[in-house]
């Protein structure tokens, strides 16, 4: 596999084309963007052969690598052709010409400056192939990791992303908000939005407008706007966070309220699609709104109030996208919604089943297949599950006539694991979402290793995936465990994670472990960096294990020490590596589960509701 993603129509032809220093990169007839490109293209010709070449705009001459535009080509298509006598890339739009200087980039990473012969047709499966990054429970990135994202994005044919926001953006008048978190700045958008346009990533706003609006409704600023009474009382811990709170919806203030975030938040972006969520209304009909819902029923309530904020987009010129399982259940409701929505539609299994994208089909819904790259909750990713799970989704969207694709990389519980731990999951779908065709997990893997990492061994990826999947006492049990009051309940949460198992486990983490140091060593310098949160993240599975191993017996106080002190130590490293690509934003609640647990395990009594 020489590309990713792999084009559609590759023939190997005679000869090879020679790069030579006083070559000439031409920009024929291009848009004035296409210069990025060209310089794209100079930077790898250097980084893999040390040749430098120019670039000029006008005609090309033999020996020259031409980027043109050609009218003859579908909007989406590009051609790559490179013959002894010179390379040439069209494309039938901007952004095609784009994806066709990415693959050839990627020609010149896999032989240098002898270019064996070949001729490329292509076009994506899926018009959108996009990438979905939660930037509100628990990670925010940095400007610069996130121009550092979209950079990958760019390379690999990703033209969508959105981030999600509850409350992590500074909006004017909802300081009480994030004024103990380190939001997004209108600033930081702007400069990020006009980052992503130049590759022709369209970056597109999404809000929680529905549920999943804890951090806003919990303050007294707008607590009245909550379906919960008290909201403003209630301390916070990832348990009960992720499960509430819900915009009231016997209110007019609140759909005046959620209308005006998304009118000021929709202010700083290029793009005219608008994602207001909409998902998991978890607390709707029990708190203020019970008797609207009693006498309405709870999905008219819920769909009327999606109906009510697509209508407000679409009349500003904007598409509305919101999460479509729950009108799913309802077909008979779709109707209510603008003709412009567009539904996404998410599974996360590794053999999910098409019977959501095929009844959503059915009802002649516009529609996005919303796979995962399975990184919540964990330390590592489980690669595997990512990879048949986006696999699976990507051919129910084609199967079905989805517009697009949408790999979510979800943040619960505080977001742990590092943001390029996630990068070969934003790969297999960038894979598939562009050409849904069979390739097998090792193939894709070993394609991973050399494109993206420099690996000319091709076992990175390969490696990194043995590491995955031995989590046992999982960050979602152990935050679960310990944000438990009841001892009852704390003894179910241990005997569902079954840690029973963590010898076998751990022993698998230090037996791949070898094999990734193994590996490391054929990694390109500037990716040798990623060891340090790969070990991080690793020994950070294997101490919890031992953890819940630990709590499953009766208490050592010697043993009990001994793992505080190499949580404590393990945790140091931890924060240093957050603080390394993300602001500080709420890290210190996953410092204080963290330490909670050192606690437990010096054997101190933990006061209840105690996180902030």
């Amino acid at each position: 596999m020489d590309f990713l993603p792999m084009p559609h129509h590759v023939r190997r032809l005679e000869g090879r084309f020679c790069i030579r220093y006083n070559g000439c990169i031409m920009l024929q007839d291009t848009e004035p963007s296409a210069l990025l490109y060209a310089r794209m293209l100079r930077d790898t010709i250097r980084e893999e052969t040390g040749l430098v070449l120019s670039i000029r705009r006008g005609q090309g001459e033999a020996g020259d690598i031409v980027l043109r535009p050609d009218q003859a080509l579908a909007e989406r298509a590009y051609r790559v052709h490179v013959l002894p006598e010179g390379v040439t890339v069209s494309g039938g739009s901007d952004e095609a010409l784009l994806n066709g200087v990415m693959t050839l980039c990627q020609w010149v990473q896999r032989h240098g400056v002898q270019l064996p012969a070949l001729e490329i047709e292509d076009a994506p499966d899926l018009a959108a192939r996009a990438y979905y990054l939660d930037c509100s429970r628990g990670r925010v990135p940095t400007l610069a990791t996130l121009k550092r994202y979209a950079d990958i994005l760019c390379r690999y044919k990703i033209n969508q992303w959105q981030l999600y926001i509850e409350h992590t953006y500074l909006f004017r008048h909802l300081s009480e908000a994030w004024r103990d978190d380190t939001p997004l700045t209108a600033e930081e958008i702007l400069e990020l939005d006009a980052y992503c346009r130049a590759r022709h990533i369209e970056l597109v706003p999404s809000l929680s407008s529905f549920g999943h609006m804890y951090k806003i409704l919990s303050t007294r600023t707008c607590c009245e706007l909550c379906e919960l009474t008290d909201s403003e009382k209630k301390t916070f811990n990832y348990t009960y966070s992720g499960d509430h709170h819900t915009l009231r919806s016997d209110d007019a203030r609140a759909l005046a309220f959620i209308t005006g975030l998304i009118d000021e938040y929709a202010a700083l972006f290029t793009s005219r699609k608008f994602n207001i969520c909409c998902d998991e209304t978890f607390d709707l009909g029990k708190g203020r709104s019970a008797a609207l819902v009693q006498e309405e029923g709870e999905h008219e309530v819920y769909i009327r109030h999606v109906a009510a904020l697509c209508g407000h987009l679409v009349k500003r010129g904007i598409t509305p996208m919101f999460w479509g399982d729950i009108v799913y259940r309802h077909p008979e409701t779709y109707a209510r919604l603008p003709k412009e929505t567009i539904c996404l539609n998410w599974g996360y299994l590794p053999n999910q089943r098409e019977d959501e994208i095929r009844t959503l089909a059915e009802m002649g819904a516009t529609q996005y297949a919303c796979p995962g790259v399975c990184t919540w909750n964990r330390w590592l990713p489980l690669m595997e599950n990512s990879y048949k799970n986006i696999r699976v989704m990507c051919r129910h969207g084609q199967k079905y006539h989805a517009i697009g694709m949408l790999n979510t990389d979800w943040g619960d519980y505080g977001h742990i694991c590092h943001p390029w731990l996630s990068v070969p999951g934003i790969l297999y779908g960038a894979a598939f979402s562009w050409n849904a065709q069979e390739i097998p997990f090792d193939e894709i893997n070993r394609a991973i290793s050399f494109l993206e990492y420099g690996d000319r061994s091709e076992a990175w990826v390969s490696a990194l995936a043995q590491l995955t999947d031995h989590e046992v006492w999982d960050w979602f049990h152990a935050v679960r465990w310990i944000e438990e009051g009841d001892a009852a309940k704390q003894a179910e949460i241990l005997a569902d994670a079954h840690v029973e198992r963590v010898p076998t486990e751990n022993a698998a983490i230090a037996a791949a472990l070898e094999r990734l140091d193994e590996a490391a060593a054929q990694l390109r310098p500037d990716q040798r960096q990623l060891l340090q949160a790969v070990h991080t993240a690793a020994d950070g599975a294997n101490i919890l294990n031992e953890i819940g191993l630990y709590l499953s017996r009766e208490p050592s106080p010697e043993q009990g020490d001994a793992l505080a002190v190499r949580l404590e130590n393990w945790l140091y490293a931890f924060l240093q590596l957050w603080r390394g690509v993300s602001k500080e934003t709420t890290v210190r609640r996953v410092q204080r589960v963290v330490t909670d647990y050192a606690n437990v395990l010096r054997g101190r009594e933990l006061p209840r509701n105690l996180h902030p």
